[in-house]
């Protein structure tokens, strides 16, 4: 399980509207062959461009369509792609590196989510075909597999396209189109450092191809890549050096666990006895807990996590003849990363049951108590004053010399793609194809097994004056007496007792499999204006995923929650069509005008038949103008994590209202529904007031997890939009997009005692199904908080970019390009649950009202630059932020700077040179404190929107033979 978050705070972390960046148009071509700059270079060859499966340009498409090219990938010169996706101006971080420090799993991996919506909600494609999801459970591809050097191009479309590719694609599709063929071999080598010495990277990158046998009839090229980002600690950073909250960093806001421990009294009752101590740094006993003795968490934290990869890909095709190809795709990925995590923070609650008076805490006879200490609660148990006796001594201390929490973490993900391509006829395409995905996490970190710990904890003193365990058998099983009372005071025998054998470690496999059979043409003309375009296919996909926990964590024997182990699978079978229409062409007034639609039929074994379609229209007035616009209803049917998890117990806390409800009391304005339950009524009647006792309160239980019951959610998109292409201005393009997503039905889960409330002034079900209530006393027994279909999500704006291409003149061979684009939003809305108040996110952090991009480059001969800057808008940190932090809530404006030279030897241009730096002005991040703004801890900034490390410096050299 994923750490947990509040709703905002998993709404602004994977969250962020931007605007298109478009670029070069994505074609199937040989490695060592550029893209063309500009459509207008395209004449026209058509290409099959994701949100369709009918061949057609780019700027012709019905739905918004960004591309990155390969030349915008080596002007970023990233070694991992998803740093050039987020700067995608409809892409955010679902998880990435400098968010994913606090995951229980999941440590570096790369996902993608679009306008904000949640990964989930983005699918992703390679080649226009599934890749296994990387985290247990999701869908969410991990996107570190991919390597930059292989890629041809990004194609990215907005809007429900679940129509066309199947569930996930409510917010849109993200495809990455492989190269084709390469001859030859190359090598790039690349290192990245910032300004301050620190976050080294290395790339080392080989890709090889060839062709084979008669009239070259097959061909090979495979890639090799090595990556490792060494990541950055939280205090190589000013801004996040000390642990913060609110206005103030620290000693005053360090945490009160401490690795020298606080030790309070407790009574017999288990309450507060009244006294408390400390330790300075040379273990002497100081009274209370003076500011200053707390532990600075950041001072072991990562702002960003190292992450090492080692990406193995091949591709290869043979042609059989009779116009048929047989085609292959390999890749194997394995990533390592791990986390930074302060020390654990142990408290008396997660060793002792408080509500037993022999088990209330560490017991007064333990040897290893300071004398000072022993002698006052000797004195306070013998001056016959039974109100200040002393029963035990409660505890929190961080576990530093005990045991490491941080994770290990080693992915491994292999994914083949086969089957068979051709055409027949003239006009018709057909494509036979299956996948298998296998993807394999195995996470561990140290742990200590809670009953050892407890045991180490009961200490005595033998009469030979040595320390030893009480339990007799807890001794046989090897017991080592361990001492908490100062810094470093547990020995290395007590820390290896307590953590024997106690390692959490969790082991994930998802697998997948796609069949797909599809057919393509233009058969006929139904009119004059042109033929009309069909595709027809049928899919049958089945997903499965294991989360398998350590045997401690499954029964809650660590530190950790008692957590089940995932297990869940599914399999849809899908057809699928789609039909372009050409209605009037070369007239007055219509250049063209036609119509688009596509339906998808899917029967799911998990939530059963589910329909997705959408209808458009292309209208193009004359030459230079075209008009776009696409409804669509998209649909998401639930994943193995949401319907599956299993569920986990809790007892935490649960407020119902009708608690001390009379004949008369208003109770807040539930009075009213609580009388109106008849065991409550009863109740009244008979005691005069209806009351739960403190064992009542404590035995209402729950279950947080999965839910088998979900439906799917269903999403309503509406894009509209033009492209202007001058005939007059060669190589300018501009592009307007108007965009709405509405998410209705969404998977979430509400809080507890919402569901109490709720339940009660509404009798809503969806609030309703998760409260029991004793039917003879009217006491609530169970809250539930699994997944249900209660939220609701929308997010509409524009979107506006302008590229233009063409020779500067200077020199013979020049040219300069640039692109600005533009985005404005009008809002992002959400509701986690129907009794909650639709709040819009539009204008804070990660959803600027504005943001712009603008990129400009310069090339001559053997030589380029590029220089691009983004601007974010000014923002709110919160909607409603507390009085304390009023002063932060509003985030300045911020422009970054990137800059890159490039120079290529020679006329084959065999060996190159480039060097570059990002954020060139080195612009600071705001502080944004994670308390209270739900920032990445460790960052003290938003780290997955602005930039947490400062000025960088790359160079690199590309040899080829």
């Amino acid at each position: 399980m994923l750490m947990r978050q509040s709703a905002r705070a998993r709404l602004l972390a994977t969250t962020m509207i931007l605007m298109p960046f478009v670029s070069t148009p994505a074609f199937a071509q040989d490695g060592t062959a550029e893209a063309p700059a500009n459509p207008s270079e395209q004449g026209e060859q058509t290409i099959v461009v994701t949100g369709s499966r009918i061949a057609r340009l780019e700027l012709e498409s019905a739905s918004p369509v960004a591309v990155i090219g390969t030349v915008d990938l080596e002007r970023d010169a990233a070694s991992n792609i998803q740093d050039t996706l987020l700067e995608m101006p409809q892409i955010v971080a679902g998880l990435s590196r400098a968010n994913s420090n606090f995951l229980t799993i999941g440590n570096g991996v790369a996902t993608i989510d679009m306008r904000g919506l949640g990964p989930s909600r983005t699918l992703t494609l390679v080649n226009g075909r599934r890749f296994i999801g990387g985290t247990p459970g999701l869908p969410a591809v991990d996107i570190n597999n991919i390597p930059t050097d292989f890629v041809q191009s990004v194609q990215i479309v907005t809007g429900g396209a679940s129509a066309v590719y199947g569930s996930d694609a409510i917010a849109g599709v993200v495809n990455f189109v492989l190269k084709d063929r390469f001859e030859g071999i190359q090598v790039r080598g690349q290192t990245n450092i910032t300004q301050k010495g620190d976050n080294p990277r290395y790339l080392v990158s080989v890709t090889a191809g060839t062709m084979f046998g008669a009239d070259d009839r097959g061909s090979l090229m495979v890639n090799f890549t090595y990556d490792r980002d060494e990541g950055l600690l939280s205090r190589k950073r000013a801004l996040s050096a000390e642990d913060c909250a609110g206005t103030v960093c620290g000693p005053a806001s360090y945490s009160t666990f401490a690795p020298q421990g606080r030790f309070t009294f407790l009574d017999a009752t288990g309450a507060d006895g009244g006294g408390m101590f400390t330790f300075d740094r040379n273990n002497n006993v100081v009274q209370g807990f003076p500011i200053g003795f707390g532990y600075n968490r950041n001072a072991v934290r990562f702002i960003s996590v190292p992450v090492e990869r080692y990406l193995a890909t091949a591709i290869g095709h043979f042609d059989l003849g009779s116009d048929a190809k047989l085609f292959a795709e390999v890749t194997y990925g394995k990533v390592k990363s791990n986390a930074s995590l302060e020390a654990f923070a142990l408290q008396n609650a997660d060793v002792y049951d408080q509500s037993d008076a022999n088990n209330l805490g560490i017991p007064i006879t333990n040897p290893f108590i300071p004398a000072s200490v022993a002698a006052i609660i000797a004195a306070r148990n013998s001056d016959a004053d039974a109100t200040n006796d002393v029963a035990a001594l409660s505890f929190r201390r961080r576990q530093n010399e005990v045991f490491d929490r941080s994770n290990r973490a080693s992915r491994d993900t292999w994914r083949v793609a086969t089957g068979v391509e051709g055409t027949f006829g003239d006009d018709y395409h057909y494509e036979l194809s299956f996948v298998y995905g296998r993807m394999h996490d195995k996470t561990a970190s140290q742990d200590v097994n809670i009953a050892r710990y407890r045991n180490a904890l009961d200490a005595i003193r033998l009469p030979d004056g040595t320390f030893a365990c009480r339990s007799a058998s807890a001794r046989s099983e090897g017991c080592v007496p361990i001492n908490i009372f100062g810094y470093n005071t547990a020995s290395a025998a007590a820390s290896a007792y307590v953590s024997n054998g106690a390692d959490r470690t969790t082991d994930i496999v998802n697998e997948q499999q796609v069949a797909t059979a599809s057919i393509s043409g233009k058969p006929f003309a139904l009119t004059g204006a042109g033929d009309i375009g069909f595709a027809l296919g049928a899919e049958h996909r089945r997903e499965k995923s294991v989360a398998d926990f350590d045997i401690l964590t499954n029964t809650g024997q660590n530190s950790s929650n008692l957590t089940a182990d995932l297990r869940g699978k599914f399999h849809v079978s899908e057809i699928f069509g789609e039909l372009t229409i050409p209605l009037i062409a070369d007239t007055a007034g219509f250049k063209y005008l036609g119509l688009v639609g596509a339906i998808r039929y899917s029967d799911y074994s998990t939530v059963g038949g589910v329909l997705s379609w959408n209808a458009g229209a292309e209208w193009e007035p004359f030459d230079d103008l075209r008009l776009r616009g696409l409804y669509a209803v998209a649909n998401r049917a639930p994943n193995i994590s949401e319907l599956f998890s299993s569920p986990g117990e809790t007892f935490a806390g649960v407020n119902d209202p009708c608690d001390g409800v009379t004949a008369t009391s208003a109770q807040g304005g539930y009075g009213a529904a609580c009388r109106a339950i008849p065991a409550i009524a009863n109740a009244i009647a008979a005691n005069g007031v209806f009351q739960y006792t403190l064992a009542d309160q404590q035995g209402i239980n729950g279950f947080v997890g999965g839910n088998p019951d979900l439906s799917e959610e269903k999403a309503r998109t509406i894009t509209l939009g033009a492209v202007y292409s001058p005939s007059w201005l060669r190589g300018f393009n501009a592009t307007i997009d108007y965009y709405k997503i509405d998410i209705k039905d969404g998977i979430g889960t509400v809080g507890r005692d919402t569901s109490v409330e709720q339940c009660l002034l509404t009798g809503n079900a969806a609030f309703c199904d998760s409260v029991i209530r004793n039917a003879n006393t009217g006491l609530v027994t169970t809250v539930n908080a699994t997944a249900v279909n209660v939220a609701a999500q929308r997010t509409e704006g524009v979107d506006f970019s302008v590229r233009y291409g063409t020779p500067l003149g200077l020199f013979d061979d020049d040219k300069v390009d640039f692109s600005i684009n533009y985005t404005y939003v009008v809002n992002a809305l959400f509701q986690p649950d129907p009794s909650a108040p639709l709040e819009d996110f539009a204008g804070t952090v990660g959803f600027s009202k504005h943001r712009a991009t603008a990129r400009l480059g310069y090339s001559v001969d053997n030589f380029s630059m590029s220089w691009q800057t983004t601007y974010f808008s000014k923002a709110r940190g919160l909607n409603d932020p507390p009085a304390n932090v009023a002063a932060l809530n509003f985030v300045k404006s911020r422009m970054y700077h990137d800059v890159q030279l490039r120079w290529d030897v020679g006329e084959q241009r065999r060996l190159g040179f480039y060097v570059g730096a990002d954020n060139v002005f080195d612009r600071k991040p705001p502080y944004l404190p994670g308390t209270p703004f739900n920032t990445p801890p460790g960052t003290e900034t938003a780290a997955g929107v602005y930039d947490p490390m400062g000025r960088r410096f790359y160079a690199g050299a590309t040899v080829r033979f």
